[in-house]
């Protein structure tokens, strides 16, 4: 399947209207553009009641915990660069860095619209032990529900067809006590790390913009690695 690569989101010129604008954008419905005029207002979180399902979205590790290099990847399901990445590069540096227990590669969500904010609530919403498999099958299908009016249809259907009762997907995706702790990753994202398009990779602390090619991503961790260390393949 030929994927479309989409154009990085353009940085913003401040760090507070970039904050207002986002916290305006993902709060209007799904079906809204989220290019729409946002007011000036901060984004303040909402914290998780009694009936916010559990447990709450948060970074995911792939990989040792004691791996030597850590690589986090900011990335959006809605990001055709980013499904190029998962769909083409990704399986690769598993196979090469993460299962020889050399890199732990975190993902953090920063979703670009507010489809992408419904995308990575159902993910969440599965828990640890379906997340891998969800962030695949929705990067291998992008196309087919990314720009969809119904969205939230076929990421229901997909939730549901992974074990996720569909009560408890509409929950996770419209609960704010679940969905602002992605949005907390991204603007964390921003604040601490410069992020401002996707993917964008932190490799040991430092902040790799746009899509990295196996070689690329290979350049940029052996030299991270322990002396005499052999990467797999």
């Amino acid at each position: 399947m030929t994927m479309i690569l989409e154009p990085e989101e353009p940085p913003m010129s401040h760090a507070t209207t970039r904050r207002a604008a986002l916290a305006a954008a993902l709060s209007v419905p799904a079906s809204a553009a989220f290019a729409q005029a946002p007011g000036p207002q901060a984004f303040e979180p909402t914290a998780p009641g009694p009936d916010t399902p559990r447990p709450l979205p948060g970074e995911r590790i792939i990989g040792r915990a004691d791996a030597p290099v850590a690589v986090i990847e900011y990335h959006s399901l809605t990001c055709g660069n980013c499904a190029n990445f998962h769909t083409t590069i990704f399986p690769r540096i598993r196979t090469t860095f993460i299962e020889p227990g050399l890199v732990r590669f975190v993902m953090r969500d920063f979703p670009l619209d507010r489809v992408a904010l419904d995308a990575a609530a159902m993910v969440h919403c599965g828990g640890p032990e379906r997340y891998e498999a969800l962030i695949s099958t929705l990067y291998a299908n992008k196309e087919a529900w990314a720009h969809s009016p119904d969205a939230r249809t076929w990421l229901r259907r997909a939730g549901t067809l992974a074990g996720i009762p569909a009560a408890r997907i509409d929950a996770c995706m419209t609960d704010r006590g679940f969905t602002d702790p992605i949005i907390l990753m991204r603007l964390q994202g921003e604040r601490e790390s410069g992020v401002n398009a996707t993917p964008s990779f932190v490799i040991n602390g430092q902040l790799h913009r746009g899509v990295q090619s196996f070689e690329r991503f290979s350049a940029l961790v052996r030299p991270l690695l322990p002396p005499g260390t052999t990467p797999r393949g």
